[in-house]
């Protein structure tokens, strides 16, 4: 894109003349690495914008990869250096390599292009290994790098950061006092990364003074959308953290995912929908929360194997969850969550386990569905105990493996599993347990979905084609259970 405004009336005001024109003209007229037009998309404007906006302190820039923002970050530069008399920017990345690649793609050769292109006098700027002076103005720009010891001259006016999630916490934290306490401003960039240290915690939690702009779109208009459709399939298959940092802007942790992406979209079902009633074998789950997490309740059925290897195939019937946050009072109904529960057992007759978590809000629900006639024999509660927990997301795990699990396109639900990495604990193999990569969705009906499969363990001797006493024998199981419950007294009164 160019500007309107001729070359006399950009010229002057880097000559040290009072500046007459903006940096969005500055930015207009330079090209990119290659001599092409550089074509301003609205948010680099914005940004640009509010560089001068004296009620922002810090713009804080998070875009997936490849989507122009080093060079808007390098736009930025120079347009301080031709723009603001007696400026100091430093452009800080994460190497010396990255440092000295910016450097001479994308400000050394497009400024040395306006500059001959507005016809000024050689030596009008004095460029250096990783930086540039203009002596008329007395402003300097200068490109450092992270993992140097080299520290700025003197305190920037502009501090700008690429590839932020690679720069360490301390190296940000040396800089940002004396920038701030000078009147200097803050632009920080990068895709995302890990759920930690200082970009983490600056784009999830803006203030007042913070123009943050967070996209997992890629706006790039030179990147080819085939490309990246294809790169983010096949990234997600083999890399499924890497593809939601790089790809889709979202702050995840590295390390072992718990579910390989290919087993979810393989039980992903598009014809599921929520069923009112059925006569099929059916177990569910309750995970609850009062304020922060969803609560949620999932039933699973039983169906007839569909591998000729497996004894049964699991369907998600129902999934419902409740949001605290989408509540008046900003805590979960949960007189809604015990009618929806009450009713469970007349809409899938056949349910045989109803599993809750025996947690800080179980009050709220066990009292209630141990009163109940329908459901006293169905629901039991757990301890999500680090042994519980291994084999409760070790049945779902298995499943998935087998094949023997269908889900529906529930998007809260695709998202959690995705996000599930397995974490262990002090070292050991032996000890793990599975975490929310995200540090956002945390684990609520991807959990119910586990407790459900756990539930639902292997296949009955009913779906297997049992005799008819078999039959009898299993369908007393849940009574048996109940009654270890309630104890031996109980016990007598049902002898058999």
């Amino acid at each position: 894109m160019r500007g309107e405004a001729s070359d006399r009336e950009f010229v002057a005001p880097i000559v040290g003349e009072p500046a007459a024109v903006s940096r969005l003209d500055v930015a207009r007229r330079l090209t990119g690495e290659f001599g092409q037009p550089i074509e301003l998309r609205q948010w680099w404007i914005g940004a640009l914008e509010a560089l001068d906006d004296d009620r922002v302190r810090e713009i804080i820039l998070s875009v997936v990869r490849q989507t122009g923002k080093s060079q808007l970050l390098s736009t930025m530069a120079i347009s301080e250096l031709l723009t603001k008399p007696g400026s100091y920017t430093v452009l800080m990345s994460a190497s010396s390599d990255q440092a000295t690649a910016i450097f001479l793609r994308k400000i050394k050769r497009p400024l040395e292009r306006l500059l001959k292109e507005l016809g000024m006098p050689k030596g009008y700027a004095r460029f250096t290994l990783r930086g540039v002076e203009i002596p008329s103005l007395g402003s300097v720009l200068e490109l450092l790098a992270a993992n140097e010891s080299t520290a700025p001259g003197r305190t920037p006016t502009l501090l700008l950061v690429d590839e932020a999630r690679d720069v360490r916490d301390e190296t940000f934290a040396a800089l940002v006092p004396s920038v701030v306490g000078a009147g200097g401003k803050i632009v920080v960039a990068s895709s995302a990364g890990a759920p930690k240290g200082f970009f983490y915690e600056l784009a999830t939690n803006p203030t007042e003074e913070t123009w943050l702009y967070r996209s997992s779109e890629n706006d790039n208009p030179h990147s080819d959308k085939r490309v990246l459709s294809w790169l983010k399939r096949r990234l997600a298959v083999l890399a499924p953290s890497a593809a939601r940092r790089e790809l889709d802007n979202e702050f995840t942790e590295g390390g072992d995912d718990f579910l390989p992406a290919a087993l979810i979209e393989a039980a992903i079902d598009d014809s599921l929908v929520e069923v009112q009633a059925s006569d099929a074998q059916a177990f569910g789950a309750a995970d609850l929360s009062r304020k922060r997490d969803f609560t949620t309740v999932l039933v699973v059925a039983r169906m007839p194997p569909r591998r000729p290897e497996a004894a049964d195939h699991l369907v998600v019937l129902s999934i419902a969850t409740w949001d605290p946050r989408q509540s008046p009072t900003r805590e979960t109904d949960f007189a809604e969550v015990r009618a929806h529960v009450a009713e469970l057992p007349q809409r899938f007759r056949k349910l045989q386990r109803l599993l809750v978590d025996e947690g800080a809000e179980a009050g709220s629900l066990l009292p209630f569905a141990r009163a109940q006639a329908t459901l006293t024999m169905i629901v039991e509660g757990y301890v999500g105990s680090l042994v519980n927990n291994a084999a409760i997301w070790g049945a779902l795990a298995a499943r998935l493996h087998a094949r023997t699990l269908s889900i529906p396109r529930h998007e809260r639900l695709i998202a959690e599993l995705r996000s599930l990495r397995q974490e262990t604990i002090g070292g050991n193999p032996s000890k793990w347990r599975v975490v929310d990569s995200t540090r956002r969705l945390h684990r609520d009906v991807s959990l119910a979905l586990a407790v459900a499969c756990f539930a639902a363990g292997d296949a009955s001797p009913e779906a297997c084609g049992a005799v008819a006493g078999e039959v009898q024998d299993a369908e007393m199981a849940p009574i048996g259970r109940r009654l270890s419950v309630l104890g031996a007294s109980a016990a007598r009164m049902w002898p058999h």
